[in-house]
């Protein structure tokens, strides 16, 4: 349910992008990155989708507050836990995000995790001008900092463009915060591996690699709050390569079909697994 209705001054205007912003237990880091949005400047309309998944902190009073203060560029969404799926044995966002893929009305649509936060306020206009004049990219990804205050993430140095036949040699780079991407959330959303336990990141990067270019951007946008206790971070090594193994065969079989590619995610996982095991 669409918190306020749908007669909110947003909901009338027709976005160029839909910003979807997932959230649980987030009570620090919410505002900070609702404002970095906010905050972003732009000559065309843009939406906030914020997903709150029900958080036992002050998440949801956060995100109804600036929700009610800025109804010209937020729609809010009030999940329920009862709703919940189980990824991983634990209880997971996954109908959560999904929900606000299906909800983006842009034309493109960009990301920010709640725990996340946008540095340039510029990030929104050259993401989008960089699509627009490059029609055979998909994806624009810029660079990102972590927010251990370790730096930049050095990717590639200066803007760069990967090839569908690059993308042969990527499994995955970047943060999903620092992405922005052509709304084909329809076919997404009809693909049965959004079923299955990948996060949700891998998903994305390996569904939208396969339509287009990737043009990346070497501007820092973004800060990345790394969670050792997410769903998948927070398994052991030996484990996360069982679950790579799995990850490589659905990215095969629902979206690649690309034999070479599966065999090398597999043989490289399974190797490191064994090496785990022995030690």
């Amino acid at each position: 349910m669409e918190y306020l209705g749908e007669s909110k001054p947003v909901n009338s205007i027709e976005p160029l992008v839909s910003v979807c912003v997932p959230t649980f237990q987030h009570e620090k880091f919410i505002e900070e990155c609702l404002a970095s949005i906010l905050n972003q400047k732009t000559d065309f309309p843009f939406e906030i989708l914020i997903g709150e998944d029900e958080s036992p902190d002050r998440t949801r009073e956060i995100c109804k507050k600036n929700a009610l203060e800025n109804q010209d560029k937020i729609r809010l969404f009030l999940r329920k836990d009862s709703k919940k799926i189980k990824l991983f044995g634990k209880k997971a966002g996954r109908g959560n995000q999904l929900g606000l893929y299906g909800s983006a009305r842009g034309k493109y649509v960009a990301f920010c995790d709640g725990d996340d936060f946008w540095l340039d306020p510029q990030k929104l206009q050259k993401q989008v001008d960089t699509l627009e004049s490059y029609p055979e990219a998909y994806m624009c990804i810029t660079n990102y900092s972590i927010g251990n205050n370790e730096g930049e993430v050095k990717i590639p140095q200066g803007n760069k463009i990967f090839t569908k036949k690059d993308h042969k040699k990527i499994s995955y780079f970047g943060h999903v915060s620092c992405w922005l991407v052509r709304n084909r959330m329809n076919l997404l959303l009809k693909n049965r591996i959004i079923e299955k336990p990948l996060p949700l990141d891998n998903i994305l990067f390996a569904f939208y690699k396969q339509m287009g270019d990737i043009f990346y951007l070497s501007d820092i946008t973004s800060v990345y709050r790394y969670n050792p206790n997410g769903l998948y971070l927070s398994q052991t090594n030996k484990n996360k390569h069982l679950v790579n193994i799995s990850n490589a065969w659905y990215k095969f079989r629902y979206i690649d079909k690309d034999f070479i590619h599966f065999f090398r995610s597999f043989s490289y996982e399974l190797k490191r697994y064994f090496a785990h095991l022995i030690n």
